[in-house]
């Protein structure tokens, strides 16, 4: 029972692994397409999906010590935190941890190119303005698949 609030792993290997894996999931979240990723930014989704797997392995007693998992969550907690700050602190880091805006349509012109890159459908586009009331595309004035994933329509005057 006391070996349970001992560290069974050392400091360096906790902050070593929790930094990889952050890091590993943070470039895949990269790639993926903006409609994927949902309405959270990327690095809090990291957060959440790493500390819950965590979480669980602490509920589920599946770890050797408690505050090796502690110490895991604290590391992925501290590292969306400094994300966070990096973004908002330093444009050119936002500009690489996270995607910018596509244009979709432009001036009534369907951008296929761009949808091609998001891999998204004409069909899903217009799915997507007649959810925000937009029946004629060629009324667009211009269609922005967004960064959380959302597309935002300005309709033509």
């Amino acid at each position: 029972m006391g070996e349970t609030f001992l560290l069974a792993t050392p400091l360096w290997e906790i902050a070593a692994r929790g930094t990889a894996v952050y890091l590993a999931i943070a470039l895949v979240f990269r790639l993926m397409p903006k409609r994927h990723t949902g309405g959270l930014a990327p690095n809090d989704m990291i957060a959440l999906v790493i500390v819950g797997s965590v979480a669980a392995d602490a509920i589920m007693g599946d770890a050797k010590a408690l505050p090796d998992l502690l110490l895991m969550v604290l590391v992925i907690i501290l590292w969306d935190y400094l994300f966070n700050l990096a973004e908002y602190y330093f444009p050119r880091f936002r500009g690489i941890a996270q995607d910018s805006p596509t244009l979709l349509i432009h001036h009534g012109v369907l951008l296929k190119d761009n949808l091609r890159r998001e891999k998204l459908t004409e069909q899903a586009l217009a799915a997507s303005l007649r959810k925000q009331g937009v029946s004629d595309m060629t009324r667009v004035q211009q269609a922005v698949l967004e960064v959380d994933g959302q597309i935002c329509v300005v309709e033509e005057d």
